[in-house]
């Protein structure tokens, strides 16, 4: 596939949602869902691609390096307690509840090995916002518990990476490698990460903020600084031998944080640019990954994983993660049927890959065929769910009818 007709193809599809992107809603259908439709049928069809080739990795680390310093620098850390602190709990309790059932049923079920057990675990843990953009913007949903979701989702994809080291250390170690060097990896990974990412918040904070303040930089290239420091501190990190996505995470927040009250500029660049950005990214889960499970099939051990993914373990780790908080069961299960897997799933199996060399078939086959059901399912259901929780009798001094900090949505 050459790169002119990447451009073509995605381009293509770029414009096409663009031009129905206003109808969209009214036939319950997300921009994501028919980005990866178009992707498959001109997978089917015209195109064959590999999600491991250059051009299209490079695409989508930056795509999810971006989205993750975009997502961290949205959430005002200093309020995540506000509306009763539902998201910390669906992050502390809810996250690693479900990275430990998705284990042990991965272990059980599959008969993998503890390591790549984990593995599935971890990258099937994570929610993408973009395909609950229109449960984020209903007005049938109220403001508390679409901010639960705005929260969880911005943060959790970035709180699994250590798990997701770890898993891969684990891996390594079962395979042969020592554990000296397994533990070497998740060390240096993180701790570099961690270093690059509080360094580059400190000192993006200081770039704009005093940009700003002398007007040395105008609003327009404050969004230009803020893109360019994602993508500087990642390439950067990633050239040092720690992990890219972890600076990039903690980075975002940090400034974001630093720069309060005028973070808006860190993040809006996320509206335009990186919505392109996240939009070819599911095309192309469409063209590859989409089109190759349609033409040849999937085991049934993938679908039953899927399904159980889908269907059980995330909502069984919200209800435990919220126990005692007095919910209606409405809310409960409208909480936990919302945890699409798109993106960072997708990038984290990659990086996997990047490390290990390979993986199982059935491991990949069971995440390609969860992270499509979801796109579909989710997509589909993001309307009317919404339109159903609207219609529950909530009283005014019902826990989800408080107000909630405005912390923004991705748009």
């Amino acid at each position: 596939m050459t790169a002119e007709l990447v451009v073509l193809v995605g381009a293509g599809m770029l414009l096409f949602v663009a031009s129905i992107s206003g109808r969209l809603d009214r036939v319950w259908l997300t921009e994501p869902f028919v980005a990866t439709a178009l992707g498959v049928i001109v997978g089917l069809t015209t195109v064959e691609l590999e999600l491991e080739s250059p051009l299209i990795l490079i695409l989508l680390e930056l795509t999810l390096a971006l989205v993750l310093f975009s997502d961290a620098s949205r959430i005002d850390i200093g309020h995540l307690g506000d509306g009763y602190g539902w998201s910390l709990r669906m992050l502390l309790i809810g996250l690693p509840v479900a990275v430990i059932l998705g284990t042990l049923v991965s272990d059980w079920y599959l008969s993998l090995p503890f390591g790549l057990a984990l593995l599935l675990g971890v990258v099937l843990a994570p929610t993408d916002a973009a395909l609950a953009e229109p449960v984020l913007d209903s007005d049938s949903v109220p403001e508390r518990i679409r901010q639960t979701l705005n929260v969880e989702s911005g943060l959790n994809d970035g709180l699994a990476l250590p798990l997701l080291l770890i898993a891969i250390g684990i891996i390594e170690s079962e395979e042969g490698q020592s554990a000296t060097s397994a533990i070497w990896l998740v060390v240096s990974q993180l701790g570099i990460g961690i270093l690059g990412g509080l360094l580059l918040g400190w000192l993006g904070a200081k770039l704009i903020g005093k940009g700003a303040e002398t007007g040395w930089m105008n609003p327009l290239h404050q969004r230009v600084a803020a893109v360019a420091l994602a993508l500087f501190g990642f390439a950067a990190v990633q050239l040092l031998g720690g992990s890219g996505f972890v600076a990039t995470f903690i980075a975002g927040g940090l400034m974001s944080h630093l720069l309060r009250p005028l973070p808006g500029k860190v993040y809006q660049f996320a509206e335009t640019e990186g919505h392109a950005l996240v939009l070819l990214a599911f095309f192309v889960v469409g063209v590859g990954p989409g089109a190759e499970i349609l033409s040849r099939g999937v085991p049934v051990e993938a679908v039953v994983m899927a399904v159980v993914s889908l269907f059980l373990l995330r909502p069984i780790s919200i209800w435990l993660s919220l126990l005692g908080q007095r919910l209606q069961w409405q809310t409960v299960l409208f909480l936990g049927w919302f945890g699409p897997r798109g993106l960072a799933t997708v990038v984290f199996v990659l990086v996997a890959i990047e490390e290990l060399g390979t993986l199982d078939p059935l491991v990949l086959d069971t995440l390609s065929v969860t992270v499509l059901a979801s796109i579909a399912l989710h997509g589909l259901s993001a309307a009317p769910m919404s339109r159903w929780l609207g219609r529950v009798d909530m009283a005014q001094d019902m826990p989800e009818m408080g107000e909630a900090y405005p912390h923004p949505t991705r748009r």
